[in-house]
């Protein structure tokens, strides 16, 4: 069976709504209280009342987030990826870490076998990451050559077989800080080809999608919070993608959506 993310993409001029409405849901829904990442049924639950809410058609979820949390809180972790000083080794212990493991797997397994709307995950990039590792051992993050990439993305491919038995339709690589070329993801893509997932890449001012000439527009996330519609006509008919302001009015969200 194609992939349906798929048949939206190559169906650009079709209203369809994909959104980041994690720092928004979280303040709104939850108050700020600690985030469920290791609850899965709560964090399910969760997630399925923030896509109802917001009609969105695609979401996504934030799992770059519980990277950030494990790399911040999880002490034993931080030790072992400290214990060797050789560029990428932290950041080959993190993805080999089965807690982290079992932690996205319950997380991404439960919530899209209870959700009818199509899930992205975004994550770090490759490049991301191996800063992001290295500077939680405190090692020099600086700069990475390709093959460092390139081998940093081997270990990526193997984590991202802990999303085998879940539905997700793809995953959404962060590019804002730097972008890489495809020949940095290709363990990645040969993984997510094996598994029909698309391959995405969030960019400031769009998403682009491996294979896709097409690129999202972004709409900007303080479009939110303005009492005006800036660049609504560019925005109507089309798929758009935003993240929702943290501080918007959800009173407000509502009567924007109806824009579109």
């Amino acid at each position: 069976m194609l992939n349906p993310l798929k048949q939206i993409l190559e169906h650009p001029n079709e209203k369809k709504f994909f959104v980041d409405a994690k720092a928004y849901a979280h303040k709104v829904l939850m108050q700020d209280k600690p985030y469920p990442w290791y609850d899965p049924m709560l964090y399910s639950n969760y997630i399925k009342q923030v896509a109802s809410l917001l009609k969105a058609d695609v979401l996504v979820l934030r799992f770059d987030n519980l990277f950030e949390e494990e790399l911040n809180t999880n002490k034993e972790l931080i030790e072992k990826m400290s214990e060797k000083t050789r560029r990428g080794y932290a950041l080959k212990i993190f993805l080999s870490d089965e807690r982290v493991r079992d932690v996205a797997s319950a997380l991404i397994n439960t919530v899209t076998n209870i959700m009818h709307v199509h899930v992205l995950t975004q994550l770090p990039s490759p490049l991301q990451l191996l800063k992001l590792t290295a500077k939680a051992a405190g090692q020099d993050d600086g700069h990475f050559e390709d093959n460092e990439i390139e081998n940093s993305s081997v270990y990526y491919a193997d984590w991202l077989r802990s999303y085998k038995d879940s539905k997700v339709k793809g995953l959404l690589f962060d590019e804002r800080s730097t972008s890489l070329n495809i020949e940095h993801y290709m363990p990645v893509k040969n993984t997510a080809d094996g598994y029909d997932w698309v391959i995405g890449f969030r960019r400031d001012a769009e998403l682009a999608f491996d294979g896709f000439e097409y690129s999202i527009p972004v709409i900007p996330s303080d479009f939110w919070v303005q009492e005006a519609n800036p660049g609504l006509e560019n925005y109507k008919n089309k798929i758009v993608f935003s993240e929702i302001h943290r501080d918007a009015v959800p009173e407000k969200v509502l009567e924007k959506l109806t824009l579109f």
